[in-house]
């Protein structure tokens, strides 16, 4: 009860214009699946599935129209990545979590190199979500290449230096022994072991994997997971954060990043599913596309919803640092536009890039003295 109290009192007494932290605020960052670069086939599936009239208030602000259904996304420029940093400093934001594709499709390491090329991070650290099941087909061999991210000024540490690392579902391969030579390899090139955090579906799952993998915190990728033409409102989403992650983590005092989201919509996914979804059945929509409206309801984030949103992920980590000793943030999404989850621009009507989700980020993120600070490693 003292800490809902501390909690409530918490967002009464902040400001309008936004949250007054301490020194201490969290760090606060957010995923990037990064299938908007270049012509492969990732950005084509994309392509198809925001194709539709109804969607395009979704499309990446980079993207074109190029017909009455179609679309042209395709973000490789370094001109663009650094825009997006610029976007991301300006929204407050201290990190991104880029998810980790190994030898997979080139495409997809587009965005993390135009981001490692970029010479003004304006504070922008980066770290990675790796996948359990890739991370399984990679092995142990692949640890010297992480290391040597942990080594660039750039990734994101916590606690004083450790360098953090989310895994998206637990590895089944590789156990502990596995993972403590990843800390062994860390502390050996003179780092401190990194800081392991599961991201898994069901914290009380979550608790037992993670002792048995030796893993430090629980988080969490999306707040979904179905594919689903009916999805719950955005506020009702927020509920169910608040319920079966927040205040889980809390009954069972299972040390955790605190896990937020800027949605979860995957109706454009449903009606033309990309082939990696083979479990998931199309369900085209027959409305003529110059009949088609934007795809615009409760389920669709309000920038004032979102912005409310974070404000309580980042109160509610404040009120609960015993459970959050890292004291960060993770935010599904910057960039999944079409599972229903982003935060950076979108394209406008009017062809301009509409920042409203950037404005409202920044006036809870950026409000003295929260803002860049807390990125120091």
């Amino acid at each position: 009860m003292k800490h809902t109290l501390a909690l409530l009192a918490a967002l009464l007494l902040a400001p309008l214009g936004g949250l007054r932290g301490s020194e201490d605020s969290p760090i606060v960052g957010a995923i990037r699946w990064d299938g908007w670069y270049g012509e492969g086939s990732v950005a084509k599936f994309g392509e198809a599935s925001l194709g539709q009239p109804k969607y395009h208030f979704r499309l990446p602000w980079f993207a074109r129209i190029v017909g009455e259904d179609k679309v042209s996304i395709n973000g490789d420029s370094q001109a663009v990545v650094e825009q997006e940093i610029t976007y991301a400093a300006q929204a407050g934001l201290n990190y991104w979590a880029f998810v980790h594709y190994w030898d997979e499709p080139p495409g997809m390491h587009i965005a993390l190199n135009r981001y490692l090329a970029a010479k003004a991070k304006k504070g922008m650290r980066y770290c990675f979500v790796e996948e359990g099941a890739r991370l399984d087909q990679v092995g142990t061999h692949g640890w010297s290449k992480l290391v040597e991210h942990f080594r660039h000024s750039d990734y994101q540490t916590v606690l004083d230096g450790r360098p953090l690392l989310f895994v998206f579902v637990k590895t089944s391969k590789l156990g502990k022994a596995e993972w403590e030579e990843l800390k062994r390899q860390t502390m050996a090139a003179g780092m401190k072991a990194p800081y392991l955090v599961l991201m898994g579906w069901n914290p009380t799952q979550d608790a037992k994997d993670l002792a048995a993998l030796g893993f430090d915190a629980i988080s969490a990728y999306a707040r979904g997971g179905s594919y689903s033409m009916t999805q719950p409102s955005f506020a009702e989403q927020c509920a169910l954060i608040r319920r079966d992650r927040w205040e889980k983590c809390r009954a069972l005092r299972l040390p955790c990043i605190t896990f937020a989201s800027a949605g979860w919509d995957t109706r454009p996914r449903n009606e033309r599913p990309p082939a990696w979804l083979k479990e998931v059945p199309a369900t085209p929509d027959p409305t003529p596309p110059a009949q088609q409206q934007p795809l615009l309801d409760s389920v669709t984030a309000t920038p004032d919803e979102l912005a409310a949103h974070i404000r309580e992920a980042i109160e509610w980590t404040k009120v609960n640092r015993d459970l959050n000793p890292a004291n960060a943030v993770i935010i599904y999404a910057w960039n999944e536009h079409d599972e229903g989850g982003w935060l950076q621009p979108t394209l406008g009507p009017d062809g301009r890039p509409n920042e409203e989700r950037i404005r409202a980020l920044g006036k809870v993120l950026r409000s003295s003295p929260f803002g860049k600070a807390p990125t120091k490693p």
